[in-house]
């Protein structure tokens, strides 16, 4: 099993993470040409854009064309991970470059999605960067073919790059944010707490009704035998659970905002959240214990851990290899890192994932407990599988060593 597990873990983990941009499929970018102002160098704001949509990888980057108010409702939903912003002023800034005005090149906008963490916005900026700069020579070419031959050293030099390119985050992150990391964080320390408090709670409620023994250090105890069927344990535990999920939430919470300073606008929203997201990988690894016992533990460690992991949380869905885009529809990590990235991003709007993330905890707690209790129940159906320790028979008893006759 360690031979097995030492050749799975390093293939999910750095399949992902080695090289994004090897597996990067459409990866959705906004374009806004925003209407001109007259006066200008009429129709060279329509060619820089068909020169961003016809220049862009369509199987790398999938660019729309929309205006500056969808492209704020896209940015909000956590839809687009980044927008080309053709100015107004562009073709008239443009004009200057070829009379006698002072000079003024325009300024193309890159705007990012921040809140997606800075490999997104790397990417973003990594396909884009070689598109512009193409469609500056372009456009350089036209206007200097456009001009003829009045134009000065001057002119000529400012042509090799008619407009300047910035990039800048459409909604600058809060302060001790992690560059965007720190919703990954609180997602993945709930899961490990739903995860090993759901592993501490199977064996302590297994030795208090005296079904294993309890172990501290080199004491070992076992209290007397409380007979308790599989579905009245697992239940119990379930019981548990629940209650001690939101205090622990709530101390994660406090921690994470009071003494690490992590900003929470929706402190409510994330709580409830944070709880939410325990209770259900807690409810799906007790489960796995009820169904499977022992072996439980190492199936549970790979789901809700090396699987969560491995399906990209800090890489963008559209730039994992397929294998592992296709784990986001069963693994925990994905719909609550979406959930706590809307809370402390987006306002904490549904669209933006928030929804999403109640909805796949909603489906998994319910899919993990349906699984744990029919197990428990078909298990207290048949006799031999019984929790219940059967006393030794005459016939069980070990047969008497016979004694040598002197």
């Amino acid at each position: 099993m360690i031979v097995l597990l030492s050749i799975a873990l390093p293939a999910c983990y750095l399949s992902g993470i080695a090289d994004p941009q090897a597996h990067l499929r459409n990866l959705p970018v906004g374009l806004v040409l925003t209407p001109q102002e007259p006066g200008g160098t009429s129709g060279a704001a329509e060619a820089l854009a068909e020169g961003i949509r016809t220049g862009a990888d369509p199987d790398k980057i999938d660019v729309t064309t929309m205006t500056a108010t969808e492209m704020s409702a896209r940015f909000a939903d956590d839809e687009i991970y980044g927008a080309v912003v053709i100015p107004a002023d562009f073709e008239r800034s443009l004009s200057s470059l070829t009379s006698n005005d002072a000079i003024v090149r325009p300024v193309v906008t890159v705007r990012t999605n921040a809140g997606e963490g800075s490999l997104a916005v790397g990417l973003v900026s990594g396909n884009l960067g070689p598109v512009l700069a193409a469609a500056q020579r372009t456009l350089g070419d036209r206007l200097r073919a456009a001009a003829g031959t009045g134009l000065t050293p001057a002119q000529s030099l400012v042509l090799q790059e008619p407009f300047t390119v910035s990039t800048m985050p459409d909604q600058p992150l809060p302060a001790e944010s992690g560059y965007g990391l720190t919703p990954f964080y609180l997602a993945l320390v709930a899961i490990l707490i739903g995860f090993i408090g759901a592993s501490t709670i199977h064996p302590s409620l297994d030795a208090a009704i005296g079904f294993a023994p309890s172990e501290l250090g080199p004491l070992t105890s076992r209290r007397p035998y409380q007979w308790a069927g599989r579905v009245t344990t697992l239940l119990a535990k379930f019981a548990v659970l629940t209650g001690v999920a939101p205090v622990a939430a709530a101390l994660l919470q406090l921690v994470a905002t009071t003494v690490i300073g992590v900003p929470v606008s929706h402190p409510v929203e994330l709580w409830l959240l944070l709880t939410a997201t325990i209770i259900a990988v807690g409810v799906g690894t007790l489960s796995v214990f009820a169904a499977f016992g022992s072996p439980g533990a190492l199936i549970n460690t790979f789901f809700f851990v090396a699987l969560s992991l491995a399906s990209g949380p800090t890489v963008p869905v559209e730039a994992l290899p397929g294998w592992l885009r296709s784990l986001n529809t069963v693994t925990a990590m994905n719909p609550v890192l979406d959930g706590v990235r809307a809370i402390l991003f987006f306002d904490a709007r549904g669209a933006a994932g928030l929804s999403h993330a109640w909805i796949r905890l909603g489906i998994g707690a319910a899919a993990g407990a349906a699984l744990g209790l029919l197990a428990a129940w078909l298990y207290d159906r048949n006799p031999r599988l019984t929790r219940h320790p059967l006393p030794s028979t005459p016939a069980d008893a070990p047969a008497p060593v016979p004694v040598p006759q002197t």
